[in-house]
């Protein structure tokens, strides 16, 4: 193995073998990158982790799909989050590129994904298309708005 690699390694055994104990004088955690938070709602939708979701979306999110639009969290509980979550876990998605645009308090994280499985009793194969645009608070980063754009994967290539 190269030295580098080995290096990456022990970092990720590491960073799994979970917390020092309190009297190994832990550091802070350091917070969530963007990126991170995208990955971990990703994750919580796979697991359908509802509190998990509620944390990490503003109270005022704005999630815009299939030309509607949910304007809070509370919206988006109460209408769309449990048909998210069946059809997370329902298909498999693999991401296939993901660019991040931070600047002063605000990210937009754009991701390019193809989704494959059964939904419902339909095939799914298709491209999604998802933006995230997250606000640093004063408990990390915050989901402000979502929106979600999908193809079948025959139209996407169409074009």
């Amino acid at each position: 193995m190269k030295p580098n690699l080995i290096a990456f390694a022990i970092a990720a055994f590491l960073s799994l073998a979970g917390p020092a104990s309190a009297d190994q004088g832990t550091a802070p955690e350091a917070p969530a990158s963007p990126a991170r938070i995208v990955d971990a709602f990703a994750a919580a939708l796979d697991t359908g982790d509802t509190a998990a979701l509620s944390a990490l979306l503003a109270p005022d999110v704005q999630i815009a799909e299939s030309g509607g639009i949910e304007r809070s969290l509370e919206e988006y509980r109460s209408h769309h989050m449990g048909a998210d979550i069946e059809f997370s876990k329902a298909v498999e998605t693999k991401v296939l590129s993901r660019h991040v645009y931070e600047g002063e308090g605000l990210a937009t994280v754009m991701t390019e994904a193809v989704s494959t499985g059964t939904f419902r009793g339909k095939a799914v194969n298709s491209t999604l298309l998802e933006t995230m645009v997250l606000k640093q608070t004063d408990g990390g980063w915050k989901i402000v708005h979502i929106h979600w754009s999908s193809a079948s994967l025959a139209a996407y290539h169409e074009h």
